[in-house]
């Protein structure tokens, strides 16, 4: 992700005042066709995903929400597993605006909204069958990880809501620059059951932010 961002500010992209659909776009664009396609990052190749894809319509845990469109999906190159769901088979990526317009409680972390972030992997709209997915923050005004996202997961009105996640961990021990927060991590419980009825298992939600101011 943060090598797509290069990329992006390299080419003069104004994402100071691009959209939040704006720079999604350009950054599937990016991953697409130029970190992926050519690969410029280990791991990130051909031989592991098959594609990005923004907007791509998914189905939820129980079935009933048959159009739900995570913001980015990378799909995995895993067929010979016959006994895996191809279709849910992917990191799925939910991308979100933080700024002073786009509160952290009114959006990345929203309950019971149509725009919220986090809680869709909670409920079972995106990544059901996956216990890993991404969070994607366009960031404006210099918030930071460490210091703005534990104190809104901890609050009560929505720490459940949210899976109960566990204290925000970090898992780099400095930035690649400082356009770019360090990598976290959070655990959080899901609350739906899977179709054999056990409860889901937890899911990890890695925290990716970027300056777009």
């Amino acid at each position: 992700m943060s090598r797509a961002f290069e990329m992006i500010r390299a080419d003069g992209y104004a994402l100071a005042i691009a959209g939040e659909n704006q720079i999604t776009e350009r950054l599937e664009n990016t991953l697409e066709n130029r970190v992926w396609n050519k690969g410029e990052v280990e791991a990130f190749d051909h031989h592991f995903f098959r594609s990005v894809s923004r907007g791509s319509e998914v189905v939820n845990f129980d079935g009933v929400k048959i159009s739900k469109k995570p913001d980015l999906v990378f799909k995995l190159r895993r067929e010979h597993r016959v006994d895996w769901d191809q279709c849910q088979d992917a990191v799925f990526a939910e991308c979100k605006p933080v700024d002073r317009q786009h509160s952290l409680t009114g959006h990345y972390c929203a309950v019971g909204k149509d725009c919220t972030g986090i809680e869709r992997f909670i409920i079972g709209d995106y990544a059901w069958a996956m216990e890993e997915a991404f969070m994607i923050g366009y960031v404006r005004g210099g918030h930071t990880i460490a210091r703005d996202l534990p104190p809104v997961l901890a609050d009560a009105v929505r720490h459940r809501q949210l899976g109960s996640p566990a204290n925000v961990e970090v898992l780099e021990t400095s930035p690649l620059n400082h356009q770019t927060d360090r990598l976290h991590r959070t655990v959080h419980q899901r609350l739906f059951p899977w179709n054999n009825d056990d409860a889901a298992t937890p899911i990890e939600i890695f925290h990716s932010w970027h300056e777009c101011g």
